[in-house]
């Protein structure tokens, strides 16, 4: 990972230690460790119960009761403590937990194989409420699949292209169709065709927002009537980039003011419609272009409806690709740096530094303002933080001037 931190994954489902987070290493309180009898059972018939002073862990314990049943097909197992009714359920066959305590029930997404047992520690150590540190839970099981329909889409080819990329390629692909790439106002557009009915449109700002759309002609989601709702969520600014006002006729939406994201409405839509997102035609109308490196070969192989020579002329149009050079001053990138090294890590797609992970504005304090600062000094592209984010965390598109210099600091 360019100018990131390497983390090295271990095997064993149960025995992951999640890389330590910023907030966690600050903070010294937190539910206090209370050993008291708990029970652990599967979605059948078998139970066994733990007692605090035995030869074993609790968390020992769970991860034996768990390894001996789980070979009968069973995927899921709980931990409760029942003299005070609350208990942990994990969802191995759904990458879930819920947690409940009296009629409360709540739900939450497991995006990496030390979830599980993360929180089975939390809870062991602190019950229903220490497991609000990793995170906020969600109120049901469609609040559940919206989220895993995100994550889902978080390890796409677009999510994972950096947007200064992506409008490189964007540029080019919009002169292979014939067209050139417009720019009023700041806000420049780019828009290619496949032939059969099929569009991408890209509105980008100078600052790097964007909303990027595309329409499948034969996706169920192409209905005139559902158009509006598949923009709901999308910010103001970003909605209005098209020009008109009118939302354009789309079967994906995608925003970039933060991290690249499916708009609410999109993912209310594909839930209700029990769709994937390969129904919004991303995958074979943009990510196609995505995937490989991206040469005239390339695009001609994915793209069969232009020809060879209207991709030549779209990549001689561009030129190759231009990294940026100017010099950026020495003193801010080191602080910055020092910050980075201190207190923050690069995102898995290397898109983003993702500075105080976590941290509330006070805990982060007069070091997050000197951090904007730098961030302007250097004319870095600060984005909004993906939703639940903690509201002093901060998000900045990676800079290769400044990953040249990251590495003396990992």
């Amino acid at each position: 990972m360019t100018g990131g931190r390497v983390r090295v994954v271990p095997v064993s489902w149960f025995r992951l230690v999640a890389p330590t987070r910023l907030a966690s290493r600050r903070r010294t309180g937190g539910p206090r460790t209370v050993m008291r009898p708990l029970t652990f059972s599967d979605g059948g018939d078998h139970r066994q119960e733990w007692l605090p002073g035995g030869p074993h862990s609790a968390e020992d314990a769970f991860q034996e009761f768990v390894d001996r049943h789980r070979g009968d097909g069973t995927t899921s197992f709980s931990v409760e403590d029942e003299e005070n009714d609350e208990g942990l359920l994990l969802l191995f066959g759904d990458r879930a937990t819920r947690r409940v305590k009296g009629s409360r029930i709540e739900y939450r997404l497991v995006t990496g194989s030390s979830g599980y047992r993360n929180q089975v520690a939390d809870f062991v150590r602190g019950g229903f409420a220490a497991l609000d540190l990793r995170g906020p839970w969600l109120p049901d099981l469609d609040a559940l699949e919206r989220a895993r329909l995100r994550f889902e889409f978080d390890g796409s080819a677009l999510r994972r292209t950096h947007p200064r990329e992506l409008r490189r390629r964007l540029e080019v692909l919009t002169r292979v169709d014939g067209r050139e790439p417009t720019t009023v106002a700041g806000v420049t557009r780019y828009g290619y065709a496949n032939g059969d009915g099929d569009t991408v449109d890209a509105w980008f700002t100078d600052a790097g927002r964007g909303l990027v759309t595309t329409f499948d002609h034969a996706s169920p989601l192409a209905s005139p009537d559902a158009r509006a709702a598949l923009y709901d969520g999308v910010p103001t600014d970003l909605l209005a980039l098209s020009g008109d006002g009118v939302p354009h006729p789309a079967t994906g939406v995608f925003t970039f003011s933060g991290p690249c994201a499916l708009s609410d409405g999109l993912v209310a839509r594909l839930q209700e419609a029990r769709l994937g997102v390969e129904a919004t035609g991303v995958g074979r109308l943009l990510e196609v272009f995505l995937v490989d490196d991206f040469t005239p070969d390339a695009v001609a192989g994915a793209g069969p409806w232009w020809g060879v020579e209207d991709v030549a002329r779209g990549f001689a149009a561009v030129g190759p690709e231009r990294p940026a050079t100017a010099p950026l001053d020495r003193g801010a990138v080191d602080r910055f740096c020092a910050i980075w090294a201190d207190s923050g890590y690069n995102d898995r797609w290397d898109v983003h530094y993702v500075l105080f992970d976590n941290c509330t504005v006070e805990e982060a304090g007069e070091t997050r303002d000197e951090l904007l600062e730098l961030v302007r000094v250097l004319g870095l592209e600060r984005v909004d933080t993906p939703p639940g984010a903690a509201d002093g965390e901060v998000w900045v598109r990676t800079d290769p001037r400044v990953d040249a210099e990251l590495g003396n600091w990992a």
